[in-house]
């Protein structure tokens, strides 16, 4: 069927000036799930929890995928290596905590090429002690939660897909082949990392998912990954310990964002990473809660920032100076533990008959608050965090679902309902565009949990259940 006049006219309008191409070649938060940069909200092995890991290549190519753990409160490696995958591949992995506690480690029965081979890893804190100390502590523990990504480097070719495809066995032909490639010195990726490898088209083809596995309790919290497209046409094929690439490193400093149904396309100024941020600016988060006694009901938030290491620490930071647009705290230098404290603020809590507290919502601030900070106004000072909702005087320690140390704990005054947390927009913006328009809001992603536990079943037994729904949000941009 042709397209008319009318149409073409159309996709133009709501493509804006840049035109129909740029829907294509700018950066955008896919809505199917499919993409080239994954993003994982949440992994932990806290509270007897397993996180269990897939990524599916849908396409008929061997990608080559730089995998990274990010630790939770300021988003240092705690493990990073390349995966290899076949056409139409399927990559799964657990992350359990370590038999004597306190960390992670990684373990797999999967056969796609890996380098190093993972399995048994544990994680590792070289990124945050020593000559890397950002002054939140060196504990391993930092470990045991925080996010991952998954970032398509480039595409691979000739003997090397080959060596890479799965066969009729069901593995790959050679991950001997792939492992001597990275080779101290003699490896011809260590000497020439581009050999047998193509630049990315942008569009990546991955899809992914997280769930986290209480075994005792016979519980599944499951949640699909962010994807990114068109983050990079570039070749970012690195060695397995590089940190790069990273989800601003890509080539592309345009951004495609849907704003009240209008695609609206921006030009970043300093830095391609402002144009990921893009995606995930907002200035409300929005989502239900529920501490029902009857049936034993508890709710957490998890809220994270995935790209706020670039713009608070200093170590880390493509600017000048930090902190950077929108974010408004930096990292504290030398010995800290409260992090980069950003503010915000209960702008709706209600329950399901539209009450709201007696209490006002500026008096109502979760707890512990950090020392130093302000008792009157919430934080998140992680780049991962969790807002637990706590019945009245249960607001100290780790959180029940999770548990989650990156915690903080509120208190809503009913057993259900819904809340709103905004982030102030006259101080938390962007303008870092060819356009100068306004971006409000912190970048920000996630997903709420929900665990009930019901022992009144006849015979009393025991039974668990639980939910996990993405985040609401609103966008402000102007």
């Amino acid at each position: 069927m042709k397209r008319n006049n009318l149409t073409t006219a159309i996709l133009a309008g709501i493509t804006g000036v840049a035109g129909i191409a740029s829907v294509s070649n700018a950066v955008n938060l896919n809505s199917d799930g499919v993409g080239q940069v994954l993003v994982y909200p949440y992994y932990t092995v806290n509270n007897g929890l397993n996180t269990l890991i897939s990524v599916v290549n849908t396409t008929d190519l061997v990608k080559a995928v730089k995998v990274r753990f990010l630790e939770g409160k300021n988003s240092r490696e705690c493990l990073d290596f390349n995966l290899y995958m076949s056409p139409y591949d399927v990559w799964t992995a657990a992350l359990l905590e370590t038999d004597a506690g306190g960390n992670a480690k990684i373990i797999t029965n999967d056969t796609s090429c890996t380098v190093p081979a993972i399995s048994g890893q544990e994680f590792l804190p070289f990124a945050y002690t020593g000559a890397f100390d950002d002054g939140i502590g060196s504990s391993l523990e930092r470990c045991t939660e925080g996010h991952f990504e998954m970032i398509e480097m480039g595409t691979v070719i000739g003997a090397d897909a080959i060596a890479a495809t799965h066969v009729g066995g069901g593995a790959p032909s050679s991950c001997a082949t792939i492992n001597g490639n990275w080779s101290p010195v003699v490896g011809q990726w260590i000497v020439d990392s581009t050999v047998n490898m193509v630049a990315p088209d942008g569009s990546g083809g991955l899809f992914g998912s997280a769930s986290l596995i209480d075994v005792a309790g016979g519980v599944d919290m499951t949640y699909n990954a962010d994807a990114i497209q068109a983050y990079s046409t570039s070749l970012q094929h690195s060695d397995p310990g590089s940190l790069l690439p990273n989800v601003g490193s890509g080539n592309d400093d345009t951004s495609n964002i849907f704003n009240n149904g209008v695609v609206v396309t921006d030009q970043w100024n300093t830095a391609n990473i402002q144009a990921v941020s893009a995606l995930y600016m907002h200035n409300n988060i929005y989502g239900e809660y529920i501490l029902d006694d009857s049936i034993g009901a508890n709710s957490e938030w998890v809220v994270t920032f995935p790209t706020k290491f670039a713009y608070v620490d200093v170590d880390n930071s493509p600017f000048v100076a930090v902190p950077f647009e929108p974010f408004t705290v930096g990292l504290a230098a030398g010995p800290s533990s409260i992090g980069a404290c950003e503010p915000y603020a209960v702008a709706g809590l209600y329950d399901r008959e539209e009450l709201s507290p007696t209490t006002p919502l500026g008096d109502i601030v979760p707890s512990p608050v950090p020392p130093g900070i302000d008792p009157t106004i919430p934080v998140f000072c992680w780049e991962t965090n969790v807002l637990e909702f706590n019945r009245s005087g249960d607001v100290l320690g780790a959180s029940a679902i999770l548990g989650s140390k990156n915690t903080t704990h509120l208190t809503p005054g009913f057993q259900e309902g819904w809340v709103a947390i905004t982030f102030d927009i006259a101080t938390k913006n962007t303008n870092d565009n060819v356009a100068a328009r306004t971006y409000g809001g912190l970048p920000v992603t996630g997903f709420a949990v929900q665990r009930y536990v019901n022992a009144s079943l006849a015979g009393g037994v025991l039974a668990n259940y639980a939910g996990v729904f993405a985040h609401r949000y609103s966008k402000s941009v102007l």
